[in-house]
């Protein structure tokens, strides 16, 4: 199966932001959806130039922390920078035609994946246009269920 159709099966919703934005964006657009658990950073062309996940946040708002404080003082307090100066800009991205048993294939791409966190994988088109995620729990799942099957 082709990331295209993969991503017609399952869709996902993908987090997109602009470098430009604040980290109180980022960390607002994280929170407000229960499900978003990474980033992605688009240029103004809407290519995928980077990553920023939950777990980089969350250490960013915990750094700058007291216990005593409600959630949305502490989303207030983000005043680190914007999201291009604390992304990872080495995002793993599959092309639409890419076969979905290869992505875990990947060996050393993949690793770096889930060793950084990131739990969506985005399809690009060929200008790396971002056109959806793959989630990883799905593609594992499937995995997972081809072996027993």
């Amino acid at each position: 199966m082709k990331a295209s159709e993969w991503l017609k099966i399952h869709p996902v919703k993908a987090l997109t932001i602009a470098g430009e934005s604040s980290l109180q964006e980022a960390a607002r657009m994280l929170l407000d959806d229960p499900e978003g658990r990474d980033l992605f950073v688009l240029d103004a062309a809407g290519r995928v130039s980077g990553h920023l996940g939950f777990w980089h946040v969350a250490t960013l708002l915990l750094g700058e922390l007291r216990p005593t404080h409600s959630l949305r003082e502490m989303v207030e307090r983000i005043t680190l920078g914007n999201v291009a100066e604390h992304m990872d800009d080495r995002v793993m991205c599959v092309g639409v035609d890419e076969d979905i048993d290869d992505i875990l294939h990947k060996h050393d791409l993949f690793q770096q994946h889930v060793e950084r966190r990131v739990e969506d994988i985005p399809v690009v088109d060929e200008q790396h246009r971002l056109l959806g995620v793959i989630r990883l729990s799905d593609l594992l799942r499937d995995a997972i269920n081809k072996a027993v099957d």
